[in-house]
């Protein structure tokens, strides 16, 4: 009786199944970043809940060593239905030609849903011109 032997390249094999194993990698990695920015974004629109802001009004004083400063007041309400852990308002400050002389600033934290916050925004800025004018330029609120 005669032997035959064959004989198997083990290597292909391996070689397909290495191949295998990264695509699937690769698929989960691919996954995984899909997933987490798909959390991002839906997070960052329910995590910029609403706050209703009235009442704005600039105060403006002069000091002849550091210059003018602003300060915007005004009422927030959290109408967003949630407690929020922070929230702040920004507002862009203007001279009266139109130059943007920098950004008035307040913050809270734990406003509770329904909430009313009185805030007073002030300019981080010193500057030489007297601030006329005055926008909301963004507000931020968290939810946690």
């Amino acid at each position: 009786m005669e032997e035959n032997h064959i004989e198997v390249d083990s290597s292909q094999g391996k070689n397909n199944h290495n191949r295998n194993m990264v695509l699937i990698g690769l698929f989960v990695f691919i996954a995984i970043v899909v997933a987490i920015i798909l959390t991002v974004l839906l997070n960052r629109n329910e995590n910029n809940p609403k706050l209703t802001i009235s009442n704005t009004d600039m105060s403006v004083t002069y000091n002849e060593y550091l210059g003018y400063s602003a300060t915007i007041k005004g009422v927030a309400v959290n109408t967003s239905g949630r407690d929020l852990s922070y929230a702040s308002v920004e507002f862009s400050v203007y001279d009266a030609s139109g130059n943007n002389l920098g950004t008035a600033l307040a913050n809270i934290n734990n406003l509770g849903k329904g909430d009313t916050w009185r805030f007073e925004a002030t300019l981080f800025d010193f500057p030489s011109t007297r601030p006329s004018t005055y926008k909301l330029a963004e507000i931020i609120a968290y939810t946690f």
